[in-house]
């Protein structure tokens, strides 16, 4: 059967559902949904099936008829309002006609013409066709004029103007951006790779089918819901081989997981086809070593783009790409990572997933609602050896062309290195390939790029690699941070279900559209972000294929650190838990915590307000008792306006939370949304007065406990077990130490002088870490710590530990007071006003602020991250040397003198996990970003060496 004949067929299945009306569609009033149990989604998909009225939401007047147009043209033709432009494949019988050549097409244009493609292009063989993109009135001409010359026109969406046609592929599957039609449309890249895979290269390409999406309605076939297939390639040497599979290394690229970001699928695409014919030579050497996946995530939302989906939260129009999938949901927060879980989210674990999520108001449950994550998270498990994990994302307007996002998983010393290299081996990449953001074409293809997606030019003024590259966390780059990120979740450690891999999220300027804004295909543009994410998935899969190894020298110093049960977290101290049955960790001191029964052994409830605000001003509302722990708002369609402001109002009509719709004209960032810790008692709201074409989406998620909520009540899923501490970070360092021993102490220990040789007054140890207060007010642990310093040893702080100085009687600290030293909370752990010089900062680049990453540690996006800070001007009265701040109330980072001893200060970088918050799959022990764990190598005088190929290519901090 050919293509076309298949995708005819499939475009006209015969489920015995009858073709809906467009005048009955518009008699669908979206108040009809409010307060009510069930949802217009719902609603559409029981109508579907009893032969109810939808259509597209648009403003339709075309009345196309011709028997040259194929069923599918004429709906989409048919449906559309007349203005848009119908992609069309027209296949003529005796040759194209040269007055349709020289009307329609431009045999001079070119790319840098920084227009879009010519209306159409030809071609002579082996069928006589064209491709053409027509509004109706273009439409009406062509066959009027010569509708006697052709054979069939059919609806052709894709790059590649001859995928649908007789010999599609003699002049590649694929074409370059510069020649492409428009983007990689999902159907032309699945048939696509299907011929490689089976006629060109079936020895290098596995591709095949690992699960579904929800699916949208279609509204030519009738098959309500249509979900489309998630799909990997599996791309190497011998790929059937599974011995040899098994045991390479494996670099993840997901390539579309928001469906709006379309660079990594155009990148990755391309990069497919040219393995496949043998033309990759940057990729070549690296095909016995290493397996490239790629995974194409969101296909729902990459589907939406096609006229006949019905997406009910768009009122204007349905032939944009969606950024989440027909859910309704961001497929970027669906996952089960460790640590704090918004439950407004539907967090996808394949293990024991229950039939209905608990409170649903719709009964709805995680296989209906996230069968395409639950997939993904299934399938991945089977993988051995997954080094990286890369997802492909698009973003608005930045100080540089490509950011690389550090994601919140919890990396162990060398992959932290690997992470920072791999980011300068692409920021090297890219200063090969353009030398400078300044340079042409790239200056005037950003710029009118930006003037025509945001009606703003624009140029990025970074400084980092010449303002193509920089790096750092997310809220580094985005200032936001996330919970139930795919990258999370591929980060955290095997035995807590992820895969242990380095994560990373490259964002690409410009490859992003306002939710109602037409994302327009410009090749002059495209083609620089194509190939900026070629190179950064050669240099993932070069690091992947590379031998690398990263050291901590020390010249032989040996450190102590100071480990306390009350730094320990246990799912044993939950309510909700059973006493864990296990012994003690190892790197632990001692064995588990009893069984506390933890705060609050009261139930939990969950209500969820799901509402659409119609343009103008609208209401949402939600009731929290006493009992009140969280509130979570989510918006869709929020950024279709360009006026007006979204407010969260408490019970004392006091505005909580607002943003400025005008202020988003170009953003850099998507809107984050609302979350509130332990709202008072009454009456929540959520204003929406707005401009906005389409409606706005509101949902509020109300959970109610006295004490931590339980995650089975909440979401269906039951409490995974652990057991952690912050120490962990040492003991997870030691290995990598070259010289000297790294070795876990009591605070029993301390004061009983395991820190001296004796009464001989030698150290046996020349560094010292205290993360804690606990022994505070133990005199003999405190005089055995001031003993150590006067003998020469280094003193570390960090966290609770810098209350230590209001007691210490040793060298500057002698001079801070109690008063000085103050515990705060913060919404991010960030250093700020940092002095570049200080040994403290070296290897840190200005971009990186955050010092840990909260949602793996049960933090939130509230203020709830602990630090513990120095009275800034008591500090430097006391001779300190301020490296940075934090939270604009103390000093975060310095180092005060004790003769020939250091006493160092990092105010929050290893913080004990929080439990009061819903952590349904586990927690981390820490989250260190790079920065941070350069932080702690640094204040301990330590100089950390990477290696790769067994060369030293660099070191970060100096050994004192």
């Amino acid at each position: 059967m050919s293509t076309e004949q298949d995708n005819s067929d499939r475009a006209i299945r015969d489920d015995d559902q009858e073709r809906y009306t467009h005048e009955e569609a518009a008699e669908l009033d979206e108040s009809a949904f409010d307060g009510g149990s069930v949802g217009r989604r719902t609603f559409l998909s029981v109508a579907a099936a009893t032969g109810a009225a939808l259509a597209l939401p648009s403003t339709v007047s075309a009345t196309a008829e011709h028997d040259v147009l194929t069923e599918r043209a004429a709906f989409v033709v048919n449906a559309t309002p007349d203005e848009y432009e119908t992609p069309l494949v027209i296949k003529f019988e005796d040759g194209v006609p040269t007055d349709f050549e020289a009307e329609y097409t431009e045999p001079d244009w070119d790319v840098d013409d920084q227009t879009a493609p010519p209306t159409a292009v030809t071609r002579s063989e082996p069928t006589p066709a064209a491709h053409a993109r027509l509004d109706a009135e273009e439409l009406e001409s062509v066959l009027e004029e010569f509708g006697d010359d052709i054979e069939e026109a059919a609806y052709s969406m894709g790059a590649n103007p001859w995928w649908h046609l007789e010999d599609p592929y003699a002049d590649g599957v694929f074409p370059p951006v510069e020649e492409s039609r428009d983007w990689l449309s999902f159907e032309e890249s699945v048939q696509g790779i299907r011929y490689l895979e089976e006629a060109v290269a079936p020895d290098r390409i596995d591709f095949y089918s690992i699960g579904e999406s929800p699916g949208w309605n279609n509204q030519f076939t009738e098959v309500n819901p249509d979900p489309s297939d998630v799909y990997v390639a599996e791309v190497t040497n011998d790929v059937d081989d599974e011995a040899s599979f098994a045991e390479k290394e494996k670099v993840v690229y997901s390539l579309n997981i928001h469906g709006d970001e379309r660079a990594g699928t155009e990148a990755g695409c391309r990069i497919i086809e040219d393995i496949a014919y043998g033309e990759a030579s940057d990729f070549e050497e690296l095909l016995d070593d290493v397996v490239l996946l790629f995974l194409f995530t969101n296909p729902d939302g990459w589907v939406s783009r096609k006229p006949e989906t019905e997406i009910p939260w768009v009122g204007g129009h349905d032939w944009n790409f969606q950024r989440g999938n027909a859910s309704g949901l961001d497929t970027n927060r669906q996952y089960p990572t460790m640590g704090w879980t918004d439950p407004s989210f539907w967090p996808a674990e394949p293990e024991d997933t229950p039939d209905v999520r608990p409170g649903d108001p719709e009964g709805r449950g995680y296989h209906e609602m996230v069968p395409d994550s639950l997939a993904i998270v299934e399938h991945f498990r089977d993988y051995d050896n997954v080094e990286f994990l890369c997802d492909y994302h698009g973003m608005y307007t930045a100080d540089h062309m490509v950011f690389n996002l550090e994601t919140n998983a919890p990396f162990t010393h060398d992959k932290t290195h690997d992470l920072d290299e791999v980011s300068i081996q692409i920021g090297e990449a890219m200063a090969d390939e353009w030398g400078s953001i300044e340079n042409e074409p790239l200056a005037s293809d950003i710029m009118a790029a930006g003037e025509t997606e945001y009606g703003a030019p624009f140029l990025p003024e970074g400084d980092s690699y010449e303002g193509l590259l920089d790096w750092g966390t997310i809220y580094d780059s985005l200032s936001y941070q996330v919970t139930g990120a795919f990258l999370g979740w591929a980060g955290q450690p095997e035995e807590f279900g992820g895969l242990g891999a380095v994560t990373v999220a490259p964002e690409v300027i410009i490859s992003n559209h306002f939710g109602s804004a037409i994302k327009q295909w410009k090749p002059y543009w495209s083609r620089h972000y194509e190939t900026a994410y070629r190179l950064s998935m050669r240099e993932y899969a070069r690091m992947t294929a590379a031998e690398t190894e990263a050291t901590v020298a020390t010249e032989g110093q040996d450190t102590a650190y100071v480990s306390t049960e009350t730094l320990t977290r246990s799912s044993g101290d939950l309510p909700h838990t059973p006493e864990p049955e296990r012994g003690p960790r190892k790197g632990h001191a001692g064995g588990p915590p009893a069984h506390a029964g933890g705060p609050g052994a009261g139930g939990t409830q969950v209500s969820r307000h799901h509402e659409t605000v119609q343009p103008g001003r609208g209401h949402v509302h939600a009731h929290a008792s006493e009992s009140g722990h969280s509130l979570f708002v989510h918006f869709q369609g929020l950024e279709s306006a360009s006026q007006g402001t979204a407010r969260l109002v408490n019970p004392g009509g006091n505005v909580v939370r607002e943003v400025d719709l005008a202020e988003r004209d170009v953003r850099s960032t998507d809107f984050e949304d609302w979350f509130v810790q332990r709202p008072e008692a009454g009456d929540w709201s959520v204003e929406v007065d707005s401009d906005a074409d389409a409606d706005v989406d509101v949902q509020l998620t109300l959970l109610e406990s006295e004490g931590i909520p339980d995650p089975e009540e909440t979401l269906g899923y039951e409490q995974t077990e652990y057991e952690v501490n912050p120490m962990q970070f040492f003991a997870d360092l030691e290995p990598y130490v070259e010289d000297g021993a790294m070795d876990e102490m009591s605070v029993h220990h301390v004061s009983r002088g395991r820190l001296l040789r004796g009464n001989s007054g030698q150290r046996h140890y020349d560094k010292l870490v205290v993360s804690h207060d606990d022994g505070i007010d133990d005199s003999r642990y405190i005089s055995a710590i001031e003993e150590f310093v006067e003998a020469g040893g280094d003193l570390v702080l960090t966290d609770g530990g810098v209350n230590l100085l209001g007691v210490l009687d040793v060298g500057d600290a002698a001079d801070i007071d109690t008063e000085d030293v103050d515990d705060i909370e913060v919404q991010f752990a960030n250093l700020e006003d940092r002095d570049f010089d200080h040994d403290f900062l070296a290897g840190i680049r200005p971009r990186q602020q955050e010092m840990w990453k909260g949602s793996q540690l049960g933090y939130t996006t509230g203020v709830d991250q602990p630090a513990t800070v120095v009275d800034e001007d008591a500090f430097e009265t006391a001779d300190g040397e301020v490296a940075g701040t934090i939270g604009g109330e103390g000093v975060g980072a310095g180092r005060l003198a004790a003769g020939d001893s250091e006493i160092n200060v990092l105010g929050s970088v290893l913080p004990p996990a929080q439990q009061t918050e819903l952590h349904p799959f586990g927690m981390g022990d820490y989250a260190v970003s790079f920065m941070g764990h350069t932080l702690i190598c640094n204040a301990l005088g330590f100089e950390q060496r990477r290696y790769v190929a067994g060369e030293l290519v660099r070191s970060y901090g100096e050994i004192r």
